[in-house]
């Protein structure tokens, strides 16, 4: 695999408007850097989810709201913790593993981005997560 450091800037960047676009409930920033197409998967309470983006976007928003075990709320008061764990690039394509902490829960997402006509979009987030 190649490592890109012209792209490394490019790709935290999105994976940093990622993290605030989810601790912030902002659908906008999160529609910023996703792609339009993209697929969420993961496990949750022990069942696999999926979800197109726009669907993962109302949830998140609170559009319809979400239920009680996946409500969204403030953020941290101490700040938000997240780290780039992981980051790769083969050609036009980068894979990161994205640790942060929300609602007492810490996440791993696993994320694929595409370096399209329109920048790096994520285009596909497979997470797991354990609560605190």
């Amino acid at each position: 695999m190649l490592k890109q450091p012209e792209s490394s800037a490019e790709v935290n960047s999105i994976l940093e408007k990622y993290v605030h676009g989810c601790v912030s409930a902002n659908g906008s920033l999160i529609r910023e850097v996703f792609h339009p197409e993209a697929q969420l998967f993961g496990k949750f309470e022990g069942k696999t989810v999926t979800f197109a983006i726009e669907a993962w976007i109302d949830r998140l928003t609170g559009n319809p709201k979400p239920a009680n075990d996946a409500k969204i709320s403030e953020p941290p008061e101490d700040g938000i913790e997240w780290t780039i764990d992981h980051l790769v690039f083969d050609e036009n394509i980068a894979h990161a593993t994205v640790v942060s902490r929300f609602l007492n829960v810490w996440y791993r997402d696993h994320m694929t981005l595409l370096q399209t006509e329109d920048g790096w979009k994520i285009v596909n987030k497979t997470f797991t997560y354990e609560k605190v």
